[in-house]
């Protein structure tokens, strides 16, 4: 890499590894949302006309703990993306020779 960038690859690619849980606290929370989704009959007559605006909400809910999940995926491949892009030029920068290794201008670098 060029000497006024530097990424720690390993740190991008621990972080990506460890969003998974919050996809998995998105499952858990769901969970809790369809147990909060009780029957018309628990509401009774009267509560009927507020079950609509909270199970509308509930919805709304579910809707936004999906979005959630899926935004953590779209961030995870663009974390892993970064971390392979990254990789890729540290690779370019190098040359190994037996057990020796030698760093090179990369592609864009200050040979340019």
């Amino acid at each position: 890499m060029s000497p006024g960038i530097q990424a720690n690859i390993e740190a991008i690619s621990e972080y990506a590894r460890q969003l998974p849980y919050y996809e998995d606290e998105a499952d858990k929370f769901r969970d809790l949302v369809d147990t909060a989704d009780v029957t018309d009959e628990a509401w009774g007559v009267i509560g009927v006309f507020a079950k609509q605006g909270y199970t509308e909400r509930l919805g709304e809910l579910r809707s936004l703990l999906d979005d959630l999940k899926d935004g953590v995926d779209g961030f995870i491949t663009k974390l892993n993306k970064a971390a392979e892009m990254y990789q890729g030029a540290e690779d370019a920068g190098t040359l190994t020779f037996g057990r020796r290794q030698a760093q090179i201008d990369a592609a864009g670098g200050a040979g340019s």
